[in-house]
């Protein structure tokens, strides 16, 4: 008997991670009972579903992938110093389902299936593939989402970055940035009179054999950045970075201020909604505590005094730092993006040119009023790696 596809995602378009993806589908076979279905990700099995029936029905099924899909999808930091155009390898995938259909006759269930086989080719439909980034978007966002936004098109030209930063945003000299890119032609970025060189972005979604065009990157636009890619910043109060192709499409226009920095500066790096790296240098005071823990384990006194003998024993001790940043006064924009880091909260501070992975363990804002909104924020994180001390 034969299984019909009757919806499936776009796979013309780059779907969202966390939103539905859902495919409906039929069985033609009288006795049908249940479906089989496995979750493939670049063609390698990485999950199995028992999907039943829709409920008022026999023979109509509807299976949402999402959450599988998820598993599979990660976000990796970029190497610091990193220029020019960066690929996000982890970040987007793509999927397919087989579908096998269970049937009963006579109180036997038969089905293609072979739990033992991840390349069974018995299946009774594999459907084309989808391709899914590690991407967000909130149910309030959504309703006025389009992916539009984010990449060319002749008529358009204010494309977005993968980035929750404002347009206009402080960095300061030697400091790391990156803006995660979709969906663009173009021969050159253009920053300022400087160009970095693009040649792998593409125009629209693609297959080629069922392959999907890489189109999802990185561009390092921080100070260090662009001195690693040649562009010299000498004397230079601030710089914009905008993408423009060779028939003059273009992004968004952003702004980067170089200022001064400040022992007390605190980087935090996280991955915003769109699974892309994001940083903020938290500006203001930065108070640092360290905690100790002990384990201890009681022995017996001998009869005689001993130097080394004692009633309560250390077995180890363990410290913890924890820290709280402050920015200095903001506006409401740094302020939403600083609240970015508290939902999607994999986050690491840099220290001596390496990142390090943090625990946040609170975020306070202080502010004056509604109206003039001078905001101040805290971050409560500690290091995720204890320290360790000698076992005695």
């Amino acid at each position: 008997m034969a299984i019909t596809l009757n919806t499936q995602p776009d796979r013309y378009e780059l779907l969202l991670a966390y939103r539905p993806l859902v495919y409906e589908f039929s069985s033609d076979d009288v006795n049908i009972v249940s479906c089989v279905v496995e979750v493939l990700a670049n063609d390698v099995r990485v999950a199995v579903k028992s999907v039943q029936p829709d409920l008022g029905t026999t023979d109509e099924f509807t299976v949402d992938i999402s959450s599988e899909v998820q598993k599979q999808l990660s976000s990796t930091l970029v190497t610091l110093g990193s220029n020019g155009i960066i690929t996000d390898a982890n970040n987007l995938n793509n999927f397919r389902i087989k579908i096998y259909e269970v049937t009963e006759v006579a109180g036997v269930l038969t089905t293609a299936y072979n739990p033992a086989d991840a390349s069974n080719s018995s299946y009774d439909l594999q459907t084309t593939k989808i391709v899914v980034a590690n991407w967000t978007e909130s149910h309030v966002d959504y309703n006025s989402f389009t992916m539009v936004d984010y990449y060319n098109n002749d008529a358009l030209t204010d494309r977005k970055f993968l980035s929750e930063s404002p347009l206009v945003k402080e960095i300061e000299l030697g400091q790391n940035e990156f803006l995660g890119i979709a969906y663009y032609d173009s021969t050159g970025a253009l920053l300022n009179t400087d160009t970095i060189a693009l040649s792998a972005w593409v125009t629209s979604w693609t297959f080629i054999n069922e392959i999907e065009s890489q189109i999802y990157y990185y561009v390092g636009v921080g100070t260090q950045n662009l001195i690693n890619e040649g562009i010299s910043l000498t004397n230079v109060a601030y710089y914009t970075v905008q993408l423009v192709n060779t028939v003059n499409n273009c992004s968004e226009l952003r702004r980067y201020n170089i200022v001064d920095a400040c022992d007390t500066d605190t980087r935090i790096h996280w991955f915003n909604r769109f699974g892309k790296q994001e940083s903020l240098t938290f500006k203001g005071n930065k108070i640092e505590t360290v905690s100790t823990s002990t384990s201890t384990f009681e022995k017996a006194l001998g009869n005689t005094y001993s130097s080394s003998a004692r009633g309560t024993t250390t077995i180890q001790t363990t410290r913890a730092n924890s820290f709280e940043a402050y920015t200095k006064s903001v506006g409401r924009e740094i302020y939403q993006l600083a609240q970015s880091i508290a939902f999607n909260n994999n986050a690491y501070v840099e220290l001596d040119d390496a990142y390090f992975p943090i625990i946040i363990d609170d975020i306070e804002t202080v502010k004056v009023d509604e109206k003039n909104m001078p905001i101040q924020f805290k971050l409560s994180y500690r290091l995720a790696n204890r320290d360790k001390g000698i076992r005695g």
